[in-house]
């Protein structure tokens, strides 16, 4: 998709409530799976989506911000976190922040 229609501005990819077991890697990926979906997709900046909401799965509802975090920053990945309610401008600038680490 990202050879044929990127690139993209921003790609809204879901980083939660995956395993453990087998199958939930049919319905979910992983966080450094996503970030490998963002870079295939050929985006500027990647959104993290479908966590911290409710709980879904067995991981504690920060852990897949927080891998996702650590991938996206091995591999350049630009993340964009904004607090719930939020606006982002897809065109504009955004100043990410950790806010998760501030919650518990």
């Amino acid at each position: 998709m990202g050879a044929r229609l990127g690139p993209f501005d921003m790609a809204f990819i879901k980083i939660g409530a995956y395993g453990p077991g087998q199958a939930w890697t049919d319905i979910h990926m992983t966080p450094e799976q996503a970030v490998q979906v963002h870079r295939d997709v050929r985006a500027r900046r990647m959104f993290p989506v479908h966590w911290s909401t409710f709980n879904l799965a067995y991981h504690d509802w920060d852990e897949p911000i927080r891998r996702a975090a650590v991938e996206a920053t091995r591999v350049g990945v630009e993340l964009v976190t904004p607090r719930l309610g939020e606006v982002v401008d897809a065109d504009g600038p955004f100043e990410s922040t950790r806010w998760w680490e501030a919650v518990r």
